[in-house]
């Protein structure tokens, strides 16, 4: 074996190691059951990932509608690949996100816009290996509705009385903090029927401070990501996808893991169909179904709660619905060889 492919398998093995070993690591944030589907927030370095010029990316869930409360969350995104590299024998992408994410009878709101930007290196001693190493920015926006919470001091003895004053002074409503992160993806091509893909991200590492009064310790930890998938190729018709997702904030863990199937039914319009079961480890078990056209790509997928919480949820999970549009140039046909045309 070639001592470029050793390099390029022992570096894939070295950082799935690392990936594994992130369990000292330290919240929770927005997530999706769909995180394939939602690239630039599983990691920066995802940015410009894909064959073609652009991106679009939608994501919509709405989780425990059997709670009188139900979560729900919206997430828009675009990356594009530059057509002129900033640092030499690199590959630049620049994206933009929007998250908005409502939750509780005090409509606690998180609105973020952030700016993921990768730079992807590939490797003449291996071709079938690519390196992106990302960075994220951006502005969070997070806000509460005391008036819409109810208080002990509203109790008139006999019932709830939501003309009484509540006793509670709010100074603030709303507050604005930076974020940021960093991110690394490493893609590795085996051969025409192994592909695997291993990430790693890391989010609020400047560790913005939450509290609307700025007290010190309320601060977002900082929140690790990693995820690995392996791709198997039976033939040109039909493949199998072995995914894990996890991430860790503080105490809070969340692991992903699961299958997927994909079934080309139309080659040349690249009508792939696809369905997974994937089960959120201890909480829920997850189904997706999917559809590939062309460019473009939809699929949905539904929880199955069956943790201790299903007392409240009656079993009812979350329901997600993603899409993802590529824009990408038609390539010009160019013959390698000059043919001289055929006069009858």
């Amino acid at each position: 074996m070639k001592i470029g492919k050793l390099h390029s398998i022992f570096s894939v093995l070295l950082l799935a190691g690392l990936i594994f070993n992130a369990c000292v690591l330290r919240a929770q944030d927005i997530h999706f059951s769909n995180w394939q589907m939602s690239p630039l927030n599983t990691n920066p370095a995802n940015a410009g990932l894909f064959d073609g010029e652009g991106r679009l990316i939608f994501n919509y869930r709405n989780q425990w509608k059997a709670v009188p409360v139900p979560y729900s969350t919206f997430s828009f995104g675009a990356d594009f690949n530059l057509q002129k590299s900033l640092i030499k024998k690199t590959n630049e992408a620049v994206g933009l996100m929007f998250n908005h994410d409502a939750a509780g009878d005090g409509k606690y709101q998180i609105n973020e816009f952030k700016v993921p930007i990768n730079h992807r290196f590939s490797f003449k001693s291996d071709s079938g290996l690519t390196v992106g190493v990302g960075v994220l920015a951006g502005v969070t926006n997070i806000s509460i509705s005391p008036n819409r919470l109810s208080y002990d001091r509203q109790w008139d003895g006999d019932a709830y009385n939501s003309g009484l004053s509540n006793g509670e002074n709010f100074e603030r409503q709303s507050k604005v903090f930076m974020d940021f992160g960093l991110g690394t993806v490493i893609q590795k091509k085996f051969n025409q029927n192994i592909k695997a893909t291993v990430s790693y991200a890391i989010n609020h590492i400047n560790k913005p401070n939450l509290s609307f009064n700025n007290t010190s310790d309320a601060v977002l930890r900082p929140k690790h990501n990693e995820s690995v998938q392996l791709k198997y190729s039976f033939n040109n018709i039909s493949s199998i996808m072995l995914e894990y997702y996890g991430n860790q904030q503080q105490k809070f863990r969340e692991n992903l893991a699961g299958l997927s199937y994909y079934y080309t039914i139309d080659p040349k319009n690249n009508t792939v169909f696809n369905v997974g079961i994937l089960t959120r480890i201890g909480d829920a078990l997850i189904t997706t179904v999917g559809l590939e056209h062309k460019s473009m790509r939809l699929q949905a997928s539904y929880d199955y709660n069956y943790s201790q919480f299903k007392r409240a949820t009656n079993g009812r999970g979350g329901f997600e619905i993603s899409f993802i549009y590529i824009y990408a140039r038609p390539k010009v046909f160019v013959p390698k060889t000059r043919v001289c045309p055929v006069y009858m």
